[in-house]
């Protein structure tokens, strides 16, 4: 039978943020700034986002031959959406992880309001992250609380955890209730930091299973379909290509006159890269190269730019190890180059 009226009704409650969010405005284009890293967050309460789980959710998980009365029908959810710009890489993000989850359905975006069966987008909604309609419904509808107007959707921190979000209305939309599971997608709790979202020893990237194994397997039991698991790790941004054409001039003196001059480092300019990449150069004294020590000096320069020289070179008669990678707005590069120093 199809849902009742009272069953259509329910919306996903409010999505408490347990702790006030901290906006952190990161500039992500001046070369001469860090990249964009995760900002310290906290997790989100979500206990209180959906009804009570329904009798045909219910009765699903003996009877798995036939769609619960909660699912879609169909091969497609069609969907409009609203949000604005800043926040596609996250609201993209969190319906390409549903649909290459291997289920039977997936959702569509369409021009056409007329034909969409869920509308996407900002909402007035309170003290609540985000707002979702449970299972099939007339009007279904997803709305991300426009309070995140204010947030900086540059910010690794802020963009995963919108993505979070998103990726968890829309189960709910799909009928999914939540789960006792810690650091799965229907936990009542979205803890970017706690579950690893962005690992801290691998600055643009993120945990690509956001639909953890067992969820997705419940994905293709009530939809159809075959189950696919993403790799562990996926880019927030391209990586840029490597640098090139590396020189080191400056040092210490060839005659062994006891002169020193300043490090410059010049590097062919690229003739494209992704939005907010820069050339990051480190710099420690040492008497080789080896990995990049937690109290080396982290300087950027603008890839553009084609040439850096070191403001605060090391004392004369010291050896430095310079180290220089083109990297994408998150710090994310390819192959780094280096030299040691003499001054």
């Amino acid at each position: 039978m199809p849902p009742t009226a009272s069953t259509l009704r329910r919306l996903a409650a409010p999505l408490l943020v347990a702790v006030a969010l901290a906006l952190v405005a990161v500039p992500a284009t001046a070369t001469t700034k860090a990249p964009v890293r995760a900002t310290a967050g906290h997790s989100i309460n979500l206990a209180g986002d959906t009804g009570s789980i329904s009798s045909a959710a219910r009765a699903h998980r003996t009877h798995r031959t036939k769609r619960a009365s909660f699912a879609w029908t169909g091969r497609r959810i069609t969907y409009t959406e609203s949000v604005p710009a800043k926040w596609d890489w996250s609201l993209s993000t969190a319906i390409a992880k549903w649909n290459a989850t291997g289920g039977g359905i997936k959702f569509v975006k369409v021009a056409n309001p007329r034909k969409a069966k869920l509308a996407i987008g900002y909402g007035n909604i309170g003290s609540a992250a985000g707002l979702a309609t449970v299972g099939r419904a007339k009007h279904a509808k997803v709305q991300l609380n426009s309070s995140y107007a204010n947030k900086d959707a540059l910010n690794a921190y802020y963009r995963v955890q919108v993505m979070g979000i998103f990726t968890h209305e829309l189960g709910h939309v799909l009928g999914f209730q939540h789960t006792s599971t810690r650091c799965s997608l229907m936990s009542p709790v979205l803890d970017v930091e706690g579950c690893g979202m962005l690992p801290a020893t691998m600055p643009g990237y993120y945990k690509c299973r956001t639909i953890d194994p067992a969820l997705a397997s419940r994905f293709v039991q009530i939809y159809g379909g075959r189950a696919h698991y993403p790799s562990s790790y996926c880019l927030i941004d391209p990586l840029p290509a490597a640098v090139s054409r590396v020189a080191f001039d400056g040092g210490a003196s060839p005659a062994a006159d006891g002169t020193s001059s300043p490090v410059t480092v010049r590097w062919a300019r690229p003739t494209t890269a992704p939005a907010g990449s820069r050339v990051e150069i480190w710099s420690w004294n040492s008497d080789s190269c080896g990995p990049v020590p937690p109290w080396a000096t982290t300087s950027y320069a603008a890839a553009g730019a084609g040439s850096w020289t070191d403001p605060d070179p090391s004392m004369t008669g010291s050896t430095t190890c310079y180290r220089v990678q083109l990297v994408n707005r998150y710090g994310a590069g390819r192959t780094a180059v280096s030299r040691l120093m003499s001054l």
